[in-house]
């Protein structure tokens, strides 16, 4: 267990013990928490990183998620909470309280290094559309959608259709 209370007795200890997941409480996180995190992340890698209580909701955001942040847990958490919590860090997947997935299914991140049709196709690729139905909605031919999804998979470095649909709202896990 680590108990620090600022940015550097938090990389030190992490590094020297390189944890699997880095609980934060409230006050842990210093003021520029998407720095704090990527150094945590450069330092420990593959540690996982919750926070848990109130005061830390608002970090709740694509820029931290892509940092590093892996979940939040509630003030009202229950000891399942932390379960699912932990078990999905650990797997490298996010986890957030139900009431909040829904708020950040809304979060969508633009990627400068698609063109704006991969653009249009990922955003009805992360609705959950099938190339079928792209085709369809934007008026092409399936074969041009095929192509067109296989060029956003390799520009946003995914392997899958989920990855893809992860990483346009922000929640891709971070590489261990």
């Amino acid at each position: 267990m680590i108990n620090a209370t600022s940015g550097p007795e938090l990389y030190d200890a992490a590094s020297a013990s390189t944890p699997d997941i880095v609980l934060l409480g409230p006050a842990r996180l210093p003021a520029d928490a998407p720095t704090t995190l990527a150094r945590l992340q450069e330092l420990a890698r593959g540690t996982r990183v919750i926070a848990f209580g109130r005061t830390l909701r608002p970090l709740m955001n694509p820029a931290n998620i892509s940092a590093g942040l892996h979940g939040f847990l509630p003030d009202g958490a229950t000891p399942q909470d932390f379960d699912r919590a932990f078990s999905a860090a650990l797997a490298g997947f996010t986890y957030f309280p139900r009431g909040m997935t829904e708020e950040l299914s809304g979060l969508r991140v633009h990627f400068p290094q698609l063109t704006a049709r991969e653009q249009e196709v990922l955003e009805l690729l992360s609705e959950g559309l099938s190339n079928q139905r792209i085709a369809r909605v934007l008026g092409l031919k399936e074969t041009t959608v095929k192509m067109y999804v296989t060029s956003v998979l390799a520009k946003l470095q995914v392997e899958n259709r989920l990855q893809a649909c992860l990483k346009a709202r922000g929640l891709y896990p971070v590489a261990a």
